[in-house]
Parts: structure tokens; sequence; C-alpha cells
């Protein structure tokens, strides 16, 4: 990752929050807008690239959302796995409005995919970037978090690593939102 990339993402995550996208941006641009989870995420398409934007909390569903954190099993491969996530977020990008449109634009073209997300965005982006990486293998992958919460237990943070390796976790020390939930 270049300084540049961290820049336009942190810019990407800081526009996620206006109404409007501006038309300066590169780009094909697709916004996903959940209104049964109020999530909303911006694709980017430019050339062999995939750049994917979540927004964080931006309302009181976003806020249900954030406190549904009990602990809830990842559903990718073993089922016997010590996997666990946090049950708001892993239910708000499973919603088919958010997954099921992202998997579709994921055309055999694209080579690189960049995600970013601020605060309850960066989570969502931590999910995606797994959920690519593992039905979609053969990809570069980029994920930029911005005052990321915790996701998942120690095991989904081990499995995490060994799959997105280009992770980039900025924080600012005093954010609450970074150490929490305590899973």
């Amino acid at each position: 990752m270049q300084p540049s990339d961290v820049l336009r993402a942190m810019s990407l995550s800081a526009l996620a929050y206006r109404d409007i996208q501006p038309a300066c941006l590169s780009g094909t641009l697709l916004e996903i807008n959940d209104p049964k989870t109020d999530i909303q995420c911006f694709l980017r398409k430019m050339e062999r690239t995939l750049t994917i934007t979540f927004r964080g909390s931006d309302s009181h569903q976003d806020w249900k959302t954030n406190f549904a954190f009990q602990k809830k099993k990842i559903p990718y491969g073993n089922t016997a796995s010590k996997i666990r996530v946090h049950t708001g977020f892993i239910d708000a990008y499973k919603s088919p409005a958010v997954r099921d449109t992202i998997h579709d634009i994921m055309s055999d073209e694209i080579c690189q995919v960049k995600i970013c997300g601020h605060s309850q965005g960066a989570a969502l982006a931590i999910l995606c970037g797994v959920d690519l990486e593992y039905n979609f293998p053969d990809r570069d992958y980029e994920v930029m978090l911005f005052g990321a919460p915790r996701v998942g237990n120690n095991a989904f943070r081990k499995s995490y690593n060994k799959r997105v390796f280009k992770t980039l976790r900025i924080e600012n020390g005093n954010d609450i939102v970074t150490k929490i939930p305590f899973i």
C-alpha cells in the first residue's frame, strides 16, 4: 500500500457520509443503500480495480446493529469452527442487498479489490475482505480500516490474518470504539 492509497481510502471513507457522491471521482459508481439494515456502501470500478467503501454509523438503525454484539458462528467452511463474530455486523453484511450485490459485481476482469471504511464501516470492510478472499481467492485484496471496532474473537483474527495479508488499521489510541466489543 502506498501513502496515496491510504489518503484515497481516508477520503473515500469520509465521502461515504455524504448523501451525494462527487462526480469528479473516476470510475463507474454503484451505490448500495439497504433500507432493511441501513447499510450504505459505494462500489467504484475503474479498469481492473474495484474499490468498496462502507459508511460508518449514521442512524438509529446503525446503532442497533452496533449493539447486537453477541457472538455468532461465521458461516464459512467448518461447522465445528471456534470462529465467532459480532452478530450485528455479520447480519448486516450478509444482507442480500449488500453481500449479493458485491458478489455479483466480482467479475473475472477484476484483479484488485480495495476495501475501506470508518467505524462500523470498517467492521463491515473486515467482513467483506475475508468473505471475498474466501469466495474469490485469486484477487489482490487491500483493506484499510479507520477506527474499526473488534469484529470477532481471537480465532477470527487469526483466520483473517491468514487470508487477508494487506490490511492497514488506523486508530486513535484514545478511541473506545477500537477496543469494543470485548469479545
